[in-house]
């Protein structure tokens, strides 16, 4: 998501040339009248590129890049196009940043001491099986070691852990549920670019498969900004960040692919592929209101419905939401820029949908 490194893994959820966006449009006193409206935060909705594999929204003037692509590292046979979503998104002076980082898959080597009763003792970073050598390993560990050590040695590599690892129990809901460890949440950490102080943060779900020594990451998202206006800037992009949905035809489009392709692979891989087929299953069957309710209250989001078109959206948990019905999006606090934004402007009141309370 963030190194070069990354863009050559993914330049893809394991976070593109290009992405959609929908330009925003309207009369000139229309756009006259919104750039008086202090603290109006405007986004706009990006639809993943190669297979419509996502979407979110974004910060308006971000650009991006990512998308649903194959990492291009030759020897893993293990990462999958649909278990492989790389994506980043920058901020127009290019300071701050968000995205994905690739799913990959690791073994711990006393799996092939014991197999092989003690002759062969794989070194830590090689690869076995496709998969990458290392012992089972926490959040903060996996950060330090896979992370800033290898995926984005070249951008992170110099970044230094603050505080201690903050568990998100929403978070340990992407782990399958026949894991028998999970460790889920995120931890901070700062560096320096061209001796400016930066801050960032990092997400992650970790979880191991029984006895069999494999272990995997799944949504390792991370962000970095200024020290000077993190407050703000990681604001926006954490709202970004917890809009990701994925697109429900092609998860089931995903997990038959995978079936597939499982029936012709090693043991290893048919093993890591049930696993994955269990969890996007769950992932399908857990759509109840009442979960999908709590799931808005957790990730700090509101569900709207335009009462124009009946279109409903996702959107950060902000007072007051808007649209103009091209796509675009405002969203504010302030009472005042509400009703400048809206008064004499294409942009109409978006309604937020409570469904416990239908």
């Amino acid at each position: 998501m963030f190194a070069r490194v990354f863009v050559k893994l993914g330049c893809v959820m394991s976070l593109l040339v290009l992405a959609v966006a929908l330009p925003m449009t309207g009369s000139a006193s229309a756009q006259a009248k919104e750039a008086r409206s202090a603290g109006v935060t405007r986004m706009h909705l990006i639809v993943e590129p190669y297979q419509a594999a996502f979407y979110l929204l974004i910060p308006e003037g971000w650009r991006t890049e990512g998308g649903m692509r194959p990492s291009g590292v030759a020897w893993n046979k293990l990462d999958l196009v649909e278990s492989n979503i790389g994506f980043r998104a920058t901020s127009p002076d290019g300071q701050s940043r968000f995205g994905w980082y690739p799913r990959f898959y690791f073994v711990d080597p006393a799996v092939y001491v014991r197999s092989s009763g003690g002759i062969l003792h794989p070194a830590l970073g090689s690869v076995m099986d496709g998969a990458w050598v290392y012992p089972a390993m926490g959040v903060a560990d996996f950060a330090r070691q896979i992370v800033f050590g290898r995926i984005a040695r070249q951008e992170l590599g110099r970044a230094r852990l603050v505080g201690h690892f903050v568990e998100v129990p929403a978070l340990r809901k992407l782990a399958p549920q026949v894991a028998t460890q999970v460790q889920a949440g995120y931890v901070d950490f700062e560096l320096e670019e061209g001796g400016k102080p930066m801050r960032g943060r990092l997400y992650t779900t970790l979880f191991t498969l029984g006895d069999s020594g494999l272990w995997s990451n799944i949504g390792t998202a991370a962000w970095i900004a200024p020290a000077s206006r993190v407050r703000e800037d990681s604001r926006l992009m954490e709202y970004s960040l917890r809009t990701f949905r994925l697109n429900p035809e092609w998860v089931k489009q995903a997990t038959a692919a995978e079936i597939k392709r499982g029936a012709e692979m090693a043991r290893v891989t048919r093993d890591i592929n049930e696993a994955d087929r269990r969890w996007q299953a769950e992932r399908l069957a857990r759509s109840s209101e009442t979960q999908t309710e709590f799931y808005k209250v957790l990730t700090g989001q509101i569900e709207t419905r335009d009462p124009e078109t009946g279109k409903e959206s996702w959107l950060p948990a902000y007072k007051h939401a808007f649209t103009d019905g091209r796509g675009n999006y405002a969203v504010t606090d302030n009472d005042s820029a509400a009703a400048q934004l809206q008064s004499g402007s294409d942009w109409r009141p978006l309604r937020i949908i409570d469904r416990n309370a239908r």
